[in-house]
């Protein structure tokens, strides 16, 4: 017989898991143009101006700061997965706690603490690409 525990866990198990997984991939395995380089186009590129770069996908390698913004977005966003997965751990465990104040109060930390990590985490992500935009978009000139 399946008790309201375990089935509070399953229940919990079965949603955070593939939520984890498939947000967790989506932002790291997004889809990226692919450009193939030959003889030709490498003659197109060195001969064309910066729109005509463009849009032959000449220069497509990414710079430092580039790999350092998505590195720092992709680790943010860890952090915002496992501060949802938090809110749900808190929620079942609030839902069980059979009317006990001591893990009714525990639970509502942990809720209240996952929300705030939740914040920080959407706040950051905001910060971080707005100035690192700023800085690496101006290419360097005042």
């Amino acid at each position: 017989m399946i008790t309201v525990n375990k089935f509070a866990k399953l229940f919990t198990a079965m949603l955070f898991v593939p939520a984890l997984l498939i947000g967790s991939f989506l932002n790291v395995f997004s889809i990226q143009p692919t450009f193939a380089e030959n003889a030709l186009t490498r003659e197109a590129c060195a001969n064309a101006d910066e729109q005509e770069k463009a849009a032959l996908g000449c220069n497509q390698s990414k710079q430092a700061p580039e790999v350092i913004q998505i590195l720092i977005n992709v680790v943010i966003s860890i952090v915002g997965i496992i501060a949802i997965g938090m809110i749900v751990v808190a929620g079942q465990r609030y839902i069980v706690s059979n009317g006990d104040p001591g893990k009714i109060q525990a639970a509502r930390n942990m809720i209240i603490y996952s929300l705030i990590g939740l914040v920080i985490a959407v706040l950051a992500f905001a910060i971080v690409n707005f100035v690192l935009g700023g800085i690496f978009s101006s290419g360097g000139t005042n």
